[in-house]
Parts: structure tokens; sequence; C-alpha cells
């Protein structure tokens, strides 16, 4: 799949040109999480802040880095925690929104594969709705060495919102004859905007491999369409 041209970064470079409030409506919008398939209500956002604040055990003064931040959607939702915030995005646009919209965000423009931060600098590290944009199995591996990298000793990894290998039939289905029938569908397996499905398996022999624990959690996002079709996955030492 890696020789097919993947033009998400496209996608978002112009999606953090376009003009907005900086609130959490707004961010969420800017970050494709408003229509379609990607359509999440305010009230399941909060939920997923709750969930990642719960299985990641922020404490006061923890670095927090999301990987793939965007404009900021999720990181405005920690804005009013104990800790410090950070964010990695490859979008200068989306980047320079997210910093319009939280003063105190340190956020960096970089790739997923080579995050801009020091070894063992963060206490929790997660990245939402991203993975299934990374153009292969092998940039997905460069991500998270690098997510362990800049990880401390005993930090825990949150990667939410991903594609069940298992489910990619039934998924692919459903985007296509149910929500795009009758119109292009722009999310083709051989296109330039597909998604990179994972199995379970991929996640914890790299948990395994790193000499850490690995948890899988079923999304309930009731007004999330792809909810059905994605897991979460919780890493720690």
């Amino acid at each position: 799949m890696s020789h097919i041209e993947n033009k998400w970064q496209e996608v978002w470079l112009r999606k953090g040109a376009e003009e907005g409030l900086c609130d959490l409506e707004s961010l969420m919008r800017a970050d494709g999480f408003d229509a379609g398939t990607g359509a999440i209500s305010v009230e399941d956002w909060l939920k997923s802040s709750t969930n990642i604040q719960e299985k990641l055990e922020l404490k006061k003064g923890s670095n927090v880095l999301e990987v793939g931040c965007g404009a900021g959607a999720m990181l405005w939702t920690l804005k009013d925690q104990p800790v410090n915030i950070f964010g990695v995005d490859y979008s200068k646009t989306l980047i320079q929104k997210a910093k319009e919209a939280l003063p105190e965000l340190k956020a960096e423009v970089c790739e997923a594969s080579s995050i801009s931060y020091q070894d063992k600098m963060f206490d929790a590290v997660f990245s939402h709705g991203v993975f299934f944009y990374f153009s292969d199995y092998e940039y997905a591996q460069k991500a998270m060495d690098e997510i362990v990298r800049v990880l401390k000793d005993d930090g825990k990894i949150y990667i939410l919102d991903v594609p069940d290998l298992e489910k990619r039939e039934e998924c692919e289905t459903f985007r296509r004859d149910v929500v795009y029938s009758g119109e292009e569908y722009p999310t083709a397996e051989d296109g330039a905007y597909r998604h990179l499905y994972y199995s379970k398996s991929w996640f914890a022999e790299f948990g395994a491999r790193n000499g850490m624990q690995v948890e899988f959690f079923d999304q309930d996002l009731e007004s999330y369409p792809m909810s059905p079709y994605r897991f979460n996955a919780l890493l720690k030492f």
C-alpha cells in the first residue's frame, strides 16, 4: 500500500487554514469531527476525554503529549486540568490554530515518525483518530517507536479510534453502501484517502517487544458512526 499516494496531509493543511472561532466545536470542526462518518457529538467528545484521563491516570504536574493533535480539540478538554499539555502535528496551519486556542499549549510541527521532543520527557502520550491516516505499517511502527522514546520509564500510551482489521469488510461495506451510497467512495483501499486498519495483535506484538502490557477497549460512542468498527489500545510498563 505504501506506493499509493497519500493525500491526507493536503486535507489537514487546508482545514487548518479555514476561518473559525477558537471554541471546542470549531476546533472539532477543524479536526474533521463534525460531519459524515467523522461526526461526534460534544457529549461523546467529552466522554472520550474523560476516558483518556482515567486510562492514563493523569496526575498533577504530568507532562502529556498528543500525537497528531491537529487544532487541539482534545487538548482543549484538558486545559483546566493541572497538567502540562504538549502537541505535535504535521499540519502547520492546524498547529497555529491550536496555539491560538490554547496559549498554554507547547506544540511543534513535525511528523509522528520524528517527534521533536527529548527522550523520556512525557508521563503520558495519546493519539486520537490519527493512526488510520498513516500511509502504511512501517510508518506506524516508526511512530510507535518515537512515542516510546519520548515516554518516561513508568509512562502510559493510549492509542484511540483504531480501525479494527477484523471488522474491515463490515466497515467498508457500511461506508461504501450506506454512508456514500450513490456517491464516489473517497476512502477506497486503492485510493489516496484510504484508511489503514490494524489487528490487535499488531499492538500486542509491539508491546511484547518493548516490555509493555497491552489492554484493548471497545469504543462506546453513540453519536459516532465509526465507533462499532474501532478499538482503543492502552500500553503501559
